[in-house]
């Protein structure tokens, strides 16, 4: 059985808008989920961008956001997140890459890296 990270674990909330799909003229958008609990660093990472839309995909881009999530609340590359939601620092930026991470031994939870 696997441990599973817990809502008490992750102090922040971030707001999700899956993307949904990509046609060939417009994407479509899940409604929002507003309030999810996270963990949120400003931090600078290189990383692989992972969403088919960009002109960047596949390339190493710059990530400024590091955010954790519950199993639930997973969220795929092209999404938007908007952390810091009601402070001078509140931002809505893409998911450049995102990690389902599910182990016996550790804590399971989602990784998602923002522009």
């Amino acid at each position: 059985m696997s441990r599973r990270l817990r809502k008490k674990h992750l102090p922040h909330r971030v707001d999700i808008v899956r993307l949904t799909g990509e046609g060939a003229e417009t994407e479509t958008w899940a409604d929002p989920d507003l309030a999810r609990p996270a963990y949120v660093e400003q931090k600078s990472r290189l990383v692989v961008d992972r969403r088919s839309t960009s002109e960047t995909a596949g390339q190493e881009i710059t990530s400024s956001t590091f955010v954790v999530l519950l199993l639930a609340d997973d969220t795929l590359p092209g999404s938007q997140v908007t952390v810091w939601k009601g402070t001078p620092r509140q931002r809505t930026s893409a998911v450049i890459d995102s990690s389902y991470l599910e182990h016996r031994g550790a804590p399971s939870h989602v990784e998602l890296y923002l522009e």
